[in-house]
């Protein structure tokens, strides 16, 4: 097991994933800190570059004397001035964190000379400096977008927690873990932003000021309901659980649904629409704890599973990830909750640490 632990270290230039032009590409089936990127909009190629960045750090860490490979990192960076800016926040990140271990074998104090002699194995230090560089990529996650969102939101929660905030009007906003809000009520508008996550709003009832939840593209309109808006990876989902409401691409001014009734769901992803239904009992069952799983690609229960675990959880199976589950899973046990999807297509959940989970 150590040693297939072990082999995501021995990278080299030849086996980068990015494009040396620094273009938003997916990369090749290699190891990246976030795993195997997904096919991504232009909208995202500036989250894109940063998980390229990491990567590219990451592997620099992991083998600092490498000429090839730092040659290729110099190489993206030389590529494109954003990519370089993107690279300099990685290495800023990892200073910021005083508690690192040292990044190069030079640094690493020397071992103490003991009776026996025991020769130290080559590959822990080697996992050494990959637990360091996980622990960094866990800070570029947390901290860079952190700073972003603290300018932005109004009321954010964070990696297990949930919070129900009740707005000046009365109405109810239940946000789920990992989530962030911006809320703006000014004269006839109640408008509310979804920055990140997903969130239950529950509308108290006024005709003369429509209630509107903005979220990547999408637009909801609504006068009085209960429905629940998630901001997925790469998606934006709509589900009601009462009352209607009215979707909108605000940013291709189109209409996308005139009214989504009880039970009714709509996904947008990459300007298409898809209509679907299912029990309105089961809207935004997060609150309960749960995610409900019909038929669902592994992919999607484990990007709902991620907001519950701190760290990183790195799905390195893409085959794997489209295999589909049917169940009902905890979210107050993630990583048991994990194994148990994965399980009936012989998955594996693997723990670096506190703050890595591998899934194969």
């Amino acid at each position: 097991m150590t040693e297939r632990r072990d082999e995501v270290l021995e990278k080299s230039a030849s086996a980068a994933s990015f494009a040396a032009d620094g273009a938003c590409v997916r990369p090749l089936p290699t190891f990246s800190a976030f795993g195997d990127l997904p096919d991504m909009t232009s909208a995202d190629c500036a989250t894109q570059r940063r998980d390229q960045a990491l990567d590219w750090f990451l592997r620099l860490q992991a083998a600092p004397e490498d000429a090839q490979l730092r040659a290729g990192m110099e190489q993206w960076c030389a590529a494109d001035e954003a990519n370089a800016k993107a690279y300099r926040k990685a290495e800023r990140v990892w200073q910021l964190s005083a508690q690192l271990a040292p990044s190069t074998q030079a640094q690493w104090p020397v071992e103490p000379v003991l009776a026996p002699v025991v020769p130290l194995p080559v590959r822990p230090k080697r996992r050494r400096y990959w637990l360091g560089g996980a622990v960094a990529a866990c800070l570029m996650v947390a901290l860079a977008p952190s700073l972003s969102l603290r300018m932005q939101a109004d009321y954010r929660t964070a990696a297990g927690e949930t919070r129900d905030v009740t707005l000046a009007d009365g109405s109810l906003v239940q946000m789920d873990s990992d989530t962030a809000i911006a809320v703006d009520y000014a004269g006839d508008r109640r408008d509310v932003k979804l920055i990140r996550g997903q969130a239950f709003f529950k509308v108290m009832p006024d005709k003369s000021k429509p209630f509107h939840v903005r979220a990547d593209a999408l637009q909801v309109t609504v006068t009085g309901t209960a429905f629940n808006v998630d901001v997925g990876a790469g998606q934006t989902r709509v589900a009601v659980q009462e009352g209607s409401v009215k979707v909108d691409d605000w940013r291709a001014a189109k209409a996308l649904a005139a009214q989504l009734k009880p039970g009714d769901r709509l996904d947008y992803h990459d300007g298409q629409a898809r209509l679907d239904t299912f029990a309105p009992g089961q809207t935004a069952a997060w609150r309960k704890g749960q995610v409900i799983a019909d038929d669902t690609p592994i992919a999607e229960v484990v990007a709902e599973l991620r907001r519950y675990t701190p760290g990183l959880v790195v799905l390195r199976n893409d085959e794997l990830g489209r295999k589909r589950v049917t169940g009902v899973y905890d979210l107050r046990k993630p990583q048991a909750a994990l194994r148990a999807v994965l399980q009936p297509h012989g998955g594996k959940v693997e723990a670096y640490g506190p703050w890595v989970i591998v899934l194969r």
